[in-house]
């Protein structure tokens, strides 16, 4: 009979994802970014802490790990939320010394210290995730001056 003792050792650091998370329909419904994103959150809960409901991670600091842009990885956390695996605890906002300090995050399938892990994504409606569209340059349409062989200026607008 193996005791404790006898038991090989995981080298390293994991992150771990429940089954019945990787097996629910909102999980398939989710992008590839979205999952990504996920997995992210994931790697920063910890079990010994149990700092679920404190989970952090900025738009910037997800957009530098993904390697994605910022708009992106906004949608992705609203794609999270719209399916139920991520709850916003406290929102983001600018700390008294000008530092940014970012949304504060639930998993929806661990524990809190409080309470037990809540499902939200296996009670999903079947209701696709709609993205944002991009929004609209800042930037006034530009226009260019051109001038034609016999020297008069030609301004044309780009739409």
């Amino acid at each position: 009979m193996k005791t404790s003792r006898n038991k090989p050792r995981i080298p390293g650091e994991f992150v771990w994802v429940l089954l019945s998370t990787l097996s629910s329909p909102a999980w398939r419904a989710l992008s590839h970014g979205a999952r990504s994103l996920f997995l992210h959150l994931s790697r920063r809960y910890n079990l010994k802490n149990n700092n679920n409901g404190k989970i952090y991670l900025s738009t910037r600091g997800a957009a530098a790990e993904l390697g994605s842009g910022r708009e992106e990885i906004a949608n992705w956390f609203r794609e999270l939320e719209f399916y139920g695996f991520i709850v916003k605890t406290q929102p983001g906002y600018l700390g008294v010394n000008g530092c940014g300090l970012a949304p504060h995050w639930r998993m929806t399938d661990r524990d809190t210290e409080s309470s037990p892990p809540t499902w939200d994504f296996l009670n999903w409606n079947g209701t696709k995730f709609r993205r944002r569209k991009r929004r609209p340059s800042r930037q006034p349409s530009s226009s260019v001056t051109a001038i034609d062989s016999s020297g008069v200026e030609a301004v044309t607008t780009k739409h």
